[in-house]
């Protein structure tokens, strides 16, 4: 069965669903020659969906760039393994050109989502893929606004008085990928609520995330991480995940507010795996982002 998705435009794009209520597959469309109009329909699906695949496209780095910016202002990747010409993509790599690696990898192997460091929320991100192992390197996605909805209405009510500290710090010194900012401003902590409202249709969400988490205001730290996790394992049962596949010529565009998401392995002595990788700030929000914020991590 397909479905069609219309919103301020007169074009319809087929679609159909990736799991049930979660995420579409947009068929027959291709990004590189899309008239105004389609790229106008495809907005409003990546608008009015929480995940959104296209298949089988062939695009330069250029229009990655030009795609992912219909969805957001981007940043430039100063640490996240910068492409060499276009910045605002991270290359996520484990291919070697003269002994060193393209890009970055080895990362996002835990369910966590993006933009949790940010003063205010609000990030949609964008993986293309250009090459793809046979097996491996996939990605999945959690619906935590489905999770949510799943809780026991008492339970619900108990976590939307959680107020979650996330420090940017924790999440660099954490994963040791980079070496700590000097500039007290860039590393002040930020806390949100542990339930949001997702921007795709208004639903209550569970924002998760390990990386970033300082702690729970008014809760001691080992109980603090005991709950997160105990979130997390809920939010990403079979019942609530997307598993994608990859192979080249895949976008896969998700919405943070409304999603965890992982990365499986591979076996990157036998293969390579080449994805593109760009973060998008709602241009809404552009004016509220600092420029600390825009040259840090968007994790």
């Amino acid at each position: 069965m397909t479905a069609t998705a219309k919103k301020h435009t007169d074009i319809e794009l087929p679609t159909r669903p990736l799991t049930p209520g979660f995420g579409v597959e947009i068929l027959d469309f291709d990004a590189s020659t899309a008239s105004p109009a389609e790229l106008a329909a495809f907005d409003a699906v990546c608008r009015s969906n929480s995940v959104v695949v296209l298949r089988n496209q062939a695009l330069s780095a250029a229009q990655v760039v030009g795609l992912s910016s219909r969805l957001g202002r981007l940043s430039s990747q100063h640490r996240d393994g910068p492409h060499p010409e276009f910045p605002q993509i991270s290359i996520l790599s484990n291919k070697k050109i003269d002994g060193k690696l393209i890009g970055i990898h080895g990362i996002g192997r835990n369910w966590h989502t993006d933009g949790t460091t940010y003063k205010v929320l609000g990030l949609t991100t964008m993986l293309y893929g250009v090459e793809c192992p046979p097996e491996g390197g996939d990605t999945l996605l959690a619906d935590t606004a489905g999770a949510f909805a799943a809780l026991p209405p008492e339970r619900q009510a108990e976590l939307e008085k959680i107020q979650v500290v996330h420090s940017r710090a924790v999440l660099i010194n954490k994963y040791k990928k980079f070496k700590i900012d000097e500039n007290a401003e860039s590393m002040k902590d930020v806390i949100h609520p542990i339930v949001v409202a997702s921007p795709v249709d208004g639903r209550k969400a569970l924002f998760l995330t390990k990386g970033s988490t300082k702690g729970i205001v008014g809760m001691a730290d080992d109980a603090a991480m005991a709950l997160m996790s105990e979130l997390i394992e809920f939010a990403t049962q079979d019942r609530f995940v997307y598993h994608h596949t990859w192979k080249a010529g895949d976008v896969l565009i998700w919405n943070d507010l409304s999603t965890v998401h992982t990365a499986t392995d591979f076996d990157d002595s036998r293969y390579d795996r080449i994805v593109y990788r760009a973060w998008a700030r709602p241009y809404e929000l552009v004016s509220q982002t600092s420029a600390e914020e825009e040259i840090g991590p968007a994790h």
